[in-house]
């Protein structure tokens, strides 16, 4: 079993629009904290709202909040995804979550925009420019040898069993990432934060 399902029969469609006054309402005071001369302007942020292939080879309709910068890239990259066939579980604003990383992780949420820190830091993460974005964080855990995070990745620990919605180097969406221009975070040696790519060329 790989991390592909079957590629749909029916064509990808997502939008990107300014943020509208009902997201707004959902995400002020949670995820976008406009208290914060460093958090993005309503207008430096872009809502999409795109298709998706589920793990049962359906199609689901998700949204993310990222960069009107990397909008146009963000929607490239998740139809190239779609296209390839890998299921993603769901995709909902990490206000759903109360803008808790953790909570949204644990519920193998796909999401982008988090006005917030690095965790144990005070620098700010590349989410709270609306740069990175992170996409089935169970089947593609955070990890280092003495902690995996969520808890339910650990059952992804071993990158060798490739099985649907991981992504692992040498594969097709590691390679799509490559091609389009997302760092991995499987790629960094202090952790291997498997489920994270951020746009990091320059705007």
């Amino acid at each position: 079993m790989g991390a592909l399902l079957r590629p749909p029969a029916r064509a990808f469609t997502g939008t990107s629009r300014p943020i509208p006054a009902e997201v707004r309402a959902r995400m002020e005071g949670v995820s976008w904290k406009g208290d914060d001369a460093r958090c993005p302007r309503w207008d430096a942020l872009a809502y999409l709202e795109l298709d998706h292939v589920t793990f049962d080879s359906s199609i689901a309709r998700g949204e993310l909040v990222v960069a009107a910068a990397v909008a146009a890239r963000a929607l490239d990259l998740f139809r190239r995804i779609y296209q390839l066939g890998l299921p993603v579980r769901q995709m909902r604003l990490v206000d759903d979550y109360g803008a808790s990383d953790e909570a949204s992780m644990a519920a193998d949420n796909s999401s982008a925009f988090n006005f917030r820190v690095i965790a144990g830091t005070q620098m700010l993460s590349q989410h709270a420019l609306g740069r990175a974005i992170d996409i089935n964080p169970v089947e593609n855990p955070w990890r280092k040898p003495e902690r995996i995070v969520p808890e339910a990745g650990r059952a992804f620990a071993d990158r060798t069993d490739v099985r649907p919605g991981m992504f692992v180097r040498p594969g097709p969406v590691v390679a799509l990432f490559d091609e389009l221009g997302w760092e991995w975070g499987g790629d960094w040696r202090h952790a291997f934060d498997d489920h994270h790519i951020v746009w990091s060329r320059a705007l």
